[in-house]
């Protein structure tokens, strides 16, 4: 009986750290999504003149999940908002779970949100060329830190199985 519990701690702290080890993963994943989101932002909004729902209507259908989960929302969103930058906000928080990205991210993109649509198609395009820098620099971040943080992911989680083990025995 003990063996099938020391088996049980043993594949649950395992798994633990395994799951761990996946956000680490699909973090730069994540960030080329974002990356790919803004570049179609700014086609749409400079070369094609489309409003900030026609933008995000046609992102929603182009980009795979967690990015398409967070584009449909804004854009089934029937509440009328007088602010594209709150809608952004709000929807930014609620769908920010489904991503494997840190606070950082998160800060650059909810900056990002506060300037949608409140300058002209120079100034937004300047934005968002920026935002795409800052993402750059979070991307080649998470590409160094990525395959490190994985192992010792897998590996604390197997450790911590087998120091409960010992400690229960």
């Amino acid at each position: 009986m003990q063996w099938i519990g020391a088996a049980l701690i043993l594949s649950v702290t395992t798994w633990i750290g395994f799951d761990v080890a996946s956000k680490f993963k699909k973090r730069p994943s994540h960030i080329r999504q974002w990356k790919n989101a803004l570049q179609m932002i700014e086609a749409e909004m400079v070369y094609g003149q489309s409003s900030l729902y026609e933008v995000c209507r046609s992102i929603s259908r182009n980009l795979p999940a967690p990015i398409h989960y967070f584009f449909t929302d804004i854009v089934q969103d029937t509440e009328p908002c007088p602010d594209f930058s709150e809608l952004w906000t709000a929807k930014l928080n609620s769908h920010w779970p489904l991503n494997a990205l840190t606070k950082s991210e998160l800060e650059i993109l909810t900056q990002f949100g506060k300037t949608l649509g409140q300058h002209d198609l120079i100034q937004q395009q300047k934005q968002i060329q920026l935002t795409l820098h800052h993402l750059d620099r979070e991307l080649n971040d998470a590409l160094e830190v990525c395959d490190q943080y994985q192992r010792l992911a897998r590996g604390i989680g197997v450790l911590s199985g087998v120091l409960v083990i010992i400690l229960i025995m």
